[in-house]
């Protein structure tokens, strides 16, 4: 091969969670469920017929006005409240991230995040060469203290401080776990303090299984230092790839002077537009949230049965469970062996920004029907049961 002039940044080399060894089960990624993957042909019919001269041409920078309105109306819900021109509209929420990093941060700069934290995430900062500040978490999110006594010390020492936080309030991915509202509260009082700005990413918010909705952190902003990053890829469809950012309107215009698509898909966005005025995406999060729960329900059952020395915390929505093996266990070396049973998990290594403690999986349930879910879980406890036996025999007495 040619000894080409590699960036530094491409020299990491590996498997995408997106990419599936043929045959296996996957509990990997967080991929839609296929059999309600929502039926778009009328909308799409209308998209290349009568508005064909819109959907099939480059689309305005920001988006299409009717689908930032509909955005505007669609976290109303949520007590958001914004306007169109505090509405970007993006390739999806990962395309939102970036965006906001290309804005906000310069090579060496630190970012907030939790520990662990969004693997996607920390892939799209690391290659904007941040600097990480991870936060430990509770049962109520990141913790504030820890936060509030790292940032005391920077500011002590007269050290750069953070410019971004990057978190996932509610059915955390990977933990599952949903921010108290006196965190989220505290988070926001910090970020006034220090002027860093909140990136909060909301994909999972209304596939809620139990108990009440907490408000979003964007809810509380006053001052303009939240952006919210929105997507349609968990409750309709990962394949449109419609997303967007909501933040104060001269932050979303520089974001959108950053993208490198120029317009975002406008035949997506149409088919969006769609869905939202016709509230068939609420009908569909409905059947979506009652589908997932009995996922969810099987997965811990499945898991207390095949893998009763793991423990998980059960999540009241979203797509993942967080899964905790014993403390010196290898959890890459039980991915492996689980694949070559058939079945895909992802090591929490990959959700860690700095320190991998080395012995939690990362499990979803939304891309296999119940009895997938069972299978699979069984596999990867006699995966387990392999690693444990083999960790005996080779463990010094």
């Amino acid at each position: 091969m040619t000894e080409f002039r590699f960036a530094r940044r491409s020299s990491v080399l590996g498997k995408s969670v997106f990419d599936h060894v043929p045959g296996t089960i996957s509990l990997a990624s967080g991929a839609a469920y296929p059999p309600l993957l929502p039926d778009v042909v009328r909308e799409a019919a209308e998209a290349v017929g009568p508005l064909r001269e819109e959907a099939m041409q480059y689309g305005p920078l920001m988006g299409l006005d009717d689908l930032r309105e509909e955005i505007c109306r669609f976290v109303t819900g949520d007590g958001v409240q914004a306007q169109p021109e505090n509405v970007l509209v993006t390739y999806g929420a990962k395309n939102a991230l970036d965006l906001a990093c290309r804005v906000f941060v310069e090579p060496g700069d630190r970012v907030i995040v939790t520990r662990p934290s969004y693997m996607t995430a920390i892939h799209i900062m690391r290659m904007h060469n941040v600097q990480f500040v991870d936060v430990g978490q509770d049962r109520d999110g990141l913790s504030t203290d820890e936060l509030e006594e790292q940032l005391e010390l920077f500011e002590a020492n007269a050290e750069p401080m953070p410019k971004l936080l990057f978190d996932v309030p509610d059915f955390h991915n990977p933990t599952g776990i949903t921010m108290s509202l006196t965190r989220r509260r505290r988070i926001l009082e910090l970020a006034r303090r220090y002027n860093f700005v909140i990136c909060e990413d909301d994909p999972y918010r209304r596939i809620r299984f139990d108990g009440e909705a907490v408000p979003p952190i964007k809810s509380l902003d006053t001052t303009g230092h939240v952006i919210s990053l929105g997507t349609v890829s968990k409750t309709l469809a990962p394949g449109l790839r419609v997303g967007w950012a909501i933040g104060d309107a001269g932050v979303v215009r520089r974001m959108a002077m950053q993208k490198a698509d120029g317009g975002s898909n406008t035949f997506a966005q149409r088919i969006v537009v769609q869905l939202m005025r016709s509230n068939k995406i609420s009908r569909h999060v409905d059947e979506l949230t009652e589908k997932m729960r009995n996922h969810r329900d099987a997965m811990v059952a499945a898991l207390a049965e095949y893998m009763p020395e793991a423990r998980c915390r059960v999540p009241d929505g979203g797509y993942f469970l967080w899964v905790r093996l014993c403390e010196c266990d290898d959890a890459e070396h039980v991915v492996e062996l689980g694949i070559r049973g058939g079945v895909e998990a992802t090591p929490g290594r990959l959700s860690f920004p700095s320190d991998d403690p080395g012995n939690c999986l990362r499990l979803a349930y939304s891309f296999v029907d119940e009895d997938q879910i069972r299978l699979g879980v069984a596999q990867l406890g006699k995966a387990y049961k392999s690693y444990r036996s083999y960790r005996s025999t080779t463990s010094p007495a």
